[in-house]
C-alpha cells in the first residue's frame, strides 16, 4: 500500500510539473473561478486538496464520497469594491459513488464608467453564473477519483463570454502506523477547457482569451482522539496557475468534538502573501462556519460566511440497485 501511495505521489507531482510549465502566461478570463467560495477552505488557505473531509467538488471532486449523506450548503463572500459571491453547493455520496452540484453567482453594485480620456460614461454592472456537476468513484481502495464539469457566463456592460471548463481530482488515503492518524494525498487540475471571447453589442468576437486553469498537489495528515478531544488537520500544497507564479498553500484546523473549529491558512507566491482565518461551529445536522482573508495585494480584505445542512444519502448507490 505504501508503495502504490508513493508511486501516486510521484507521478501527480510529474504531471504537475511537466504540465505546469506548459501553462503560458498570456491573459485570461473568467478569473472569478480563481476565488475560492467555501470558509473552511478558504479558513485554511485553499490547502484542501488532500483533505478527505473538504467535500466539496471545487476544492477536489474526488471528495465527494468523504461527504456523510448529504450536504446542502449556502455561502456568501464579501469582497471588495461591493463585489458579492453567492454559492449553493450539494454533495452527496452513496456506496462507491458521489455525486455533486453546484451554483455560483457574483455581481456588484453599480460601478462608474469611462471612456479612453476619463471621462465619465455613466456606470454599468457586471456579473459571472456559474453551474457545475461533479461524479467521484472509488477505484481502488483508498483511491478515488473525481470530475467536474461547469458552464460559466460572464457580463460585463455589453460584453458577454460563455464557455466549458472541467476539473480532474484525485484523492490517496492510508493509516500512518507511526502517528496513529491518517496521512492523504491529493491532485486536482481545474478549469481546463478551450478558449473563450467576448461578444460586444453588434456580437462581434474580436478575440479569444484562455480560462485560468490551475494545477494543485498536496499532502496532508489527520489525527483524531488527541487529548481533550481534540481532533487535528495539517495540510501542504502547491499550486501553479495559468496567469501567476507558482506557490505554497499551508492550512491547519483544531476541532473540538466536531463541535467547534479554529483554522488558519497561509497563500504564498512569488509576489503576494496571504494570511486567512477561520471557525466553525456545528450542533449535528447544521454546521456554521466563517473565514476572514488578508489579501496582501491591497485588494481589501474579505469575509466569507456559509451554513451547512447534513441530511441523508439523496441518490441509492448504483451498486446496490444491480
Amino acid at each position: 500500500m505504501m508503495k502504490r501511495a508513493v508511486g501516486f505521489w510521484v507521478f501527480a507531482l510529474a504531471l504537475l510539473c511537466i504540465v505546469g510549465t506548459a501553462l503560458s502566461a498570456d491573459g485570461t478570463v473568467m478569473r472569478f473561478l480563481k476565488i475560492s467560495t467555501i470558509p473552511r477552505v478558504a479558513g485554511m488557505g485553499d490547502a484542501t486538496v488532500s483533505v478527505p473531509d473538504a467535500t466539496y467538488a471545487e476544492t477536489n471532486p474526488a471528495h465527494l464520497l468523504n461527504v456523510d449523506g448529504s450536504l446542502l450548503t449556502f455561502s456568501h463572500t464579501a469582497w471588495f469594491e461591493d463585489i458579492a459571491i453567492e454559492t449553493l453547493t450539494l454533495g452527496t455520496a452513496s456506496g462507491k459513488h458521489g455525486f455533486g452540484l453546484s451554483m455560483i453567482g457574483l455581481h456588484t453594485d453599480p460601478l462608474q464608467g469611462y471612456d479612453d480620456f476619463d471621462v465619465p460614461q455613466g456606470t454599468f454592472r457586471f456579473y459571472d453564473i456559474l453551474v457545475s456537476g461533479s461524479y467521484a468513484q472509488e477505484v481502488y481502495p483508498s483511491l478515488k477519483v473525481g470530475a467536474t464539469a461547469k458552464m460559466v457566463y460572464e457580463k460585463i456592460d455589453w460584453d458577454s463570454a460563455t464557455g466549458l471548463a472541467f476539473d480532474l481530482g484525485l484523492g490517496y488515503t492510508l493509516p500512518d502506523p507511526v502517528l496513529g492518524g491518517n496521512i492523504s494525498l491529493g491532485f486536482v487540475a481545474r478549469d481546463m477547457g478551450p478558449k473563450m471571447g467576448y461578444f460586444d453589442e453588434s456580437f462581434n468576437l474580436p478575440e479569444s482569451f484562455n480560462l485560468p486553469t490551475a494545477l494543485q498537489g498536496g499532502l496532508s495528515f489527520s489525527r483524531a482522539g488527541l487529548p481533550g478531544d481534540l481532533d487535528a488537520v495539517l495540510a501542504l500544497d502547491y499550486e501553479r496557475t495559468r496567469d501567476e507564479d507558482g506557490g505554497v498553500l499551508f492550512g491547519a484546523e483544531l476541532g473540538y468534538r466536531q463541535m467547534a473549529a479554529f483554522r488558519v491558512g497561509y497563500r504564498g507566491n512569488y509576489e503576494n502573501s496571504d494570511l486567512t482565518f477561520g471557525v466553525g461551529l456545528g450542533i449535528h445536522p447544521v454546521v456554521v462556519d466563517y473565514a476572514y482573508a488578508s489579501m496582501a495585494d491591497d485588494l481589501g480584505n474579505t469575509h466569507r460566511v456559509s451554513i451547512g445542512f447534513f441530511t441523508g444519502a439523496i441518490f441509492p448507490s448504483p451498486d446496490d440497485a444491480r
